[in-house]
């Protein structure tokens, strides 16, 4: 550990840290004595010492359940297109060592093995694709990489969106959140003024269009379609937030980040009274791009989820 997390509770940590669990899961871990600091069992109230090691040993923890009602979309020999669910990580993380798109599959008699190109957030439903073997997956994740996918979102985001918006800059941590891992946009134009506080900055661009409106509790929000030119993390989230259009549903990006603080306290709140949404508004609608084995323009949809506001 290093001087900055020095004096933390160790439980406070954890769940600042590690934000899979909350911090009354950290603090049952603790209890359970799964968690070693100096290779010494420690408690939730340890506070912790420049230096320290702290070891997790999970042993079988419990997975919190998923929505395994995943449908299969476009399947031939190479490829298999995936509708999930906005309730379902793609592969084995955190907590969810089984209870995920990857191993479900696998489990799955059709196919018997699959091999991750892309991902897509916990919380974000649609097209996903998985390759049949190596070859193929390595040859289409290059043209992912290659900008050679057209990916399209559905998202609806709190405000009046303007009718188009192209966004065009970096992607940089968010020094004013509590949330560690948040990102934040900003302009091309305005990043020069701001490379003092930027560490590793991403470039990005992602082009919008507003394609419907409507209220929530007398609260205007945008149906907008996104078309993300790269793919980093939570780029299009991250944008929508720092444009002043916030998706409805999300923990960390939405108009109150405080519902996320409390999630990891292991509080339960209001969600929809506070966020608008169980979970992030973001669907991935489509993916198109040339099959890297028969040549063929190929188009992948997934319609809209039951959950989004009609």
């Amino acid at each position: 550990m290093g001087k900055e997390e020095a004096g933390s509770r160790l439980d406070v940590f954890l769940a600042s840290r590690f934000t899979y669990q909350s911090r009354s899961n950290w603090r049952k871990i603790l209890e359970e004595g799964k968690i070693l600091v100096q290779g010494k069992v420690a408690k939730p109230s340890y506070s912790i010492k420049e230096g320290d090691e702290v070891i997790y040993l999970p042993g079988e923890s419990f997975e919190p359940p998923v929505k395994t009602d995943f449908k299969i979309l476009y399947e031939d020999s190479r490829y298999i297109a995936v509708e999930k669910s906005g309730d379902i990580p793609i592969h084995s993380a955190g907590r969810y060592r089984k209870n995920n798109l990857t191993d479900l599959l696998e489990e799955d008699p059709r196919f018997e093995k699959v091999y991750t190109i892309h991902r897509l957030d916990r919380e974000t439903s649609g097209v996903v694709i998985f390759g049949k073997d190596s070859e193929a997956a390595s040859k289409l994740a290059e043209l992912f990489s290659k900008r050679k996918v057209n990916k399209t979102y559905i998202s609806y985001v709190w405000g009046n969106f303007p009718t188009r918006l192209r966004a065009k800059g970096f992607l940089i941590s968010d020094p004013s959140s509590l949330i560690r891992k948040k990102r934040r946009f900003v302009y091309e134009n305005s990043f020069q003024k701001l490379e003092t506080l930027a560490e590793d900055p991403e470039t990005c661009e992602t082009n919008f269009r507003k394609i419907g409106e409507g209220t929530f509790q007398g609260i205007p929000f945008s149906k907008v379609y996104c078309f993300p030119k790269t793919g980093r993390l939570h780029q299009i989230r991250a944008t929508l937030f720092s444009l002043g259009f916030p998706l409805l549903g999300d923990k960390i990006y939405g108009k109150d980040e405080g519902a996320f603080l409390e999630f990891i306290e292991g509080k339960d709140p209001d969600l929809i009274a506070k966020l608008g949404m169980e979970r992030q508004a973001l669907h991935s609608s489509s993916l198109k791009f040339i099959h890297p084995f028969t040549g063929m323009k190929t188009k992948i949809r997934s319609g809209l989820p039951e959950d989004f506001p009609e």
